[in-house]
């Protein structure tokens, strides 16, 4: 090749890899404007507000046992620090999935972590997110030390097809 061509086309490999793989959007720049419950928030960046569901994860459902002090907790950490959406796509009610990082500390594990949200293996196969749940589990800590906790998705499905609660 000469040299004369190589020039160009390194530059345009270098814009190519630019345009492919954007940076990360900034942290810090995200208001919270809503809590509605343990994994699911509004959050404001500009003018712009956003409805974010946490990816991987489930909380429990407002009447649930823990559902309140899940949504507590992510009120409180949402104000710890700048809030970075790592997106994974979308919802079927149009909100955005995303991993939620507060400076390092990842929200959805968190959340897994302290026995305030399921891992939910229907939609995400996380190993560090089902690692956490036995971890959860096993330490008795949050939902865990209820005898029989019931998985959100299958209160949902009760409220639903109106069997039981």
């Amino acid at each position: 090749m000469k040299r004369s061509t190589a020039i160009p086309i390194a530059i345009a490999a270098v814009l190519a890899l630019l345009l492919l793989r954007p940076e990360k959007p900034p942290a810090g720049e995200y208001r919270v404007v809503e809590v509605a419950d343990g994994d699911s928030f509004t959050l404001r960046k500009g003018a712009v507000s956003e409805e974010i569901r946490l990816f991987g994860i489930d909380c429990p459902e407002r009447t649930q046992p823990f559902s309140n002090k899940a949504r507590r907790v992510t009120r409180k950490m949402l104000g710890r620090g700048s809030i970075r959406v790592e997106e994974v796509g979308q919802d079927r009610y149009g909100r955005r999935l995303a991993w939620v990082y507060l400076d390092s500390l990842c929200l959805n594990r968190y959340l897994v972590a302290e026995g305030l949200a399921w891992h939910f293996t229907r939609y995400s196969d996380d190993p560090a997110l089902a690692r956490l749940e036995r971890i959860a589990r096993k330490a008795e800590r949050g939902l865990w030390s209820q005898s029989d906790p019931v998985p959100p998705w299958e209160f949902r499905n009760r409220k639903k097809t109106g069997k039981g609660s």
